[in-house]
């Protein structure tokens, strides 16, 4: 057999609509809905709220005792809302008596529960 320069006329009519249905099935038009598109969904923004609030009795000076106890307390309650509000980025901190949150509302509301409840009233500090 002897290779020939040239192409049959039905390979060139089987490329053109090899090409065709190529570009249709990419374009959607082939098979209707069977299109891919990429879509990026951003995370809902939320807006954590930043808190304080003071010990009742408020102490300036707590001694080192209850420094200890009063951060071991935030310690148990951050874990608390951790558990209640899977997925948050609630935080808190202790400074001199005075105790910051960082969360939205449901957070900080767990978080002042559970420390009533522990027997570390606190209210919100009057700016």
């Amino acid at each position: 057999m002897k290779p020939t320069r040239r192409v049959s006329p039905i390979c060139l009519v089987f490329m053109l609509l090899m090409g065709l249905t190529l570009e249709m099935s990419e374009a959607g038009v082939l098979l209707p809905g069977t299109k891919i598109e990429a879509t990026v969904e951003t995370p809902p923004t939320v807006t954590l709220d930043k808190k304080s609030f003071k010990t009742v009795p408020f102490d300036p000076a707590p001694s080192a005792s209850q420094r200890r106890e009063l951060e071991q307390a935030i310690a148990s309650c951050v874990k608390t809302v951790e558990i209640q509000v899977p997925g948050g980025h609630f935080e808190a901190s202790t400074d001199r008596g005075i105790v910051s949150t960082t969360g939205i509302d449901r957070e900080n509301f767990k978080f002042w529960r559970c420390m009533s409840e522990n027997g570390h009233k606190i209210v919100p500090v009057d700016k």
